[in-house]
């Protein structure tokens, strides 16, 4: 088996010393070995693309300015030299830096409560791999508890009462086990929502407003790749009603986002797409729309609602290939695309937006 990347731009390869971060711009599959997974990173810095759109107002072109225009509390990483991934907090005009560089990457979620980030950890990581919770500060990480000695988990995103998480799943001496599962925030009550045996993982994205649903990225590629000509899919947590929402007329990232109201799920362009868009897409996969693109050639990534629903913040990258960590900027758009705002820039890629008021 070669190398599987995560939708943050990270690889995984198997290696006997466990779960490590370590350069590397080759795209060459790697040899698999007996334990452990090991994070590999890419990261390039080409030009800033020239843009049209409108640079928010005290918002400062280095990336430093007061966020005036992003009411409420950031949560987003910074990549940086030497492929270090650096998680930061903004509440309103004061930015903080949450824990060490290189010390979490790959994975940020906040809680439902607020108080709790999702994260996975740098170096190593005793199998079966799975992440672990730290503080709004960035201390006291706790491992998720597993309850199956076997069974690889990486938490991907709460429910909306926080009670539970959904996870990306998969057994190294059992492809027949991978599939999206849920569990107890504590690791109780684990449940199988989607059978994908195989290769192919189907990774949950994000839970419904009502928590009865889950949007998922079903993935048909395999390594060192497996995340383009995915496509988007709702179930039930129950593992019922499965159904495609969006697939070959809009190819999709492996990054969604419900609603608040859930009456639309939102979702970008996969990445080495020929034109990089927003777009939103009812539950039952009717009702496609376009709410954004750049005409200056821009690539929007990662998109999240704001907490009233009405604007939409995202990253857009100068090139159509994340995995390569161009340097990018912030932008804020009201929810039909209009008014587009520049709110942070600066000679680093950022990625991975939580916002909540």
């Amino acid at each position: 088996m070669t190398a599987r990347r995560h939708r943050s731009g990270f690889r995984i390869r198997r290696s006997a010393r466990g779960l490590i971060g370590e350069p590397a711009v080759s795209t060459t599959p790697d040899n698999w070995s007996m334990r452990g997974l090991i994070l590999v990173a890419s990261f390039a810095v080409p030009a800033l693309i020239a843009s049209s759109l409108l640079l928010a107002p005290g918002a400062s072109a280095r990336g430093t300015g007061p966020f005036g225009a992003l009411p409420g509390h950031l949560l987003f990483t910074r990549t940086h030299g030497n492929d270090v991934q650096t998680i930061y907090l903004v509440r309103g005009k004061s930015e903080q830096r949450v824990a060490p560089p290189g010390a979490y990457c790959c994975l940020l979620r906040i809680s439902p409560d607020h108080r709790k980030i999702l994260v996975m950890p740098g170096g190593d990581i005793a199998p079966p791999v799975t992440g672990g919770t730290i503080s709004l500060a960035g201390g006291g990480f706790l491992r998720l508890a597993l309850v199956d000695p076997k069974l690889n988990l990486v938490p991907q995103a709460w429910s909306p009462d926080g009670a539970r998480i959904a996870f990306e799943g998969w057994d190294d001496s059992d492809p027949s086990r991978t599939g999206v599962y849920t569990a107890a925030a504590d690791g109780t009550s684990l449940a199988r929502v989607t059978t994908r045996p195989g290769l192919r993982h189907d990774i949950p994205l994000d839970y419904a407003p009502d928590g009865k649903h889950l949007v998922i990225y079903r993935s048909v590629g395999v390594d060192p790749d497996p995340q383009v000509g995915g496509s988007l899919w709702v179930v039930g947590v129950d593992g019922s009603g499965l159904h495609m929402i969006a697939g070959t007329s809009a190819r999709p990232a492996s990054w969604a986002r419900w609603s608040k109201n859930g009456d639309r799920v939102m979702f970008a362009n996969e990445r080495t797409a020929p034109k990089g868009a927003i777009w939103t897409v009812r539950p039952d996969g009717t009702h496609r729309v376009r709410v954004f693109y750049d005409p200056h050639g821009g690539f929007p990534i990662q998109p999240v609602w704001s907490p009233d629903g009405r604007k939409i913040l995202f990253a857009l990258d100068p090139t159509n290939d994340q995995f390569e960590h161009p340097a990018n900027k912030l932008y804020l758009i009201s929810s039909d695309g209009s008014k587009p705002q520049l709110i942070l820039a600066g000679s680093n890629f950022k990625s991975q937006p939580e916002w909540w008021q």
